[in-house]
């Protein structure tokens, strides 16, 4: 009975790390330099997301650099969100959504535009 419990035990274990969806693409890509910025943001996951919040700031000044917002609003595998006309800088857009068992999965990608 205890081995049973056991086997139990971890089967659900693994169950629950692979109920989290994943990010399986984001432009701007992580730790790439752009001679000019990316016209928007891409998100791509495995499963439906929602995302819950996004931010990006430049990090010469901590400066907040504004979004289009209105992509939090539906669950989705791909979001695109449009992008302002960015400045020379580096910059790090972070990101946080609720996955389908309900856990909140987060990310970021730092970026720099020449």
């Amino acid at each position: 009975m205890k081995k049973i419990l056991i086997i139990l035990t971890l089967f659900m274990c693994n169950s629950a790390v692979f109920a989290h969806s994943q990010l399986i693409e984001i432009l701007p890509e992580d730790n790439v330099t752009y001679n000019e910025a990316p016209p928007h943001i891409e998100m791509k996951f495995k499963s439906e997301v929602k995302l819950i919040k996004i931010d990006m700031i430049r990090f010469d000044n901590k400066e907040k650099v504004k979004l289009d917002t209105g992509t939090l609003k539906n669950k989705s595998k791909e979001f695109v969100i449009s992008m302002p006309q960015l400045d020379t800088g580096i910059y790090r857009f972070q990101w946080r959504a609720l996955s389908p068992d309900g856990h909140i999965i987060k990310g970021k990608s730092d970026f720099e535009v020449k």
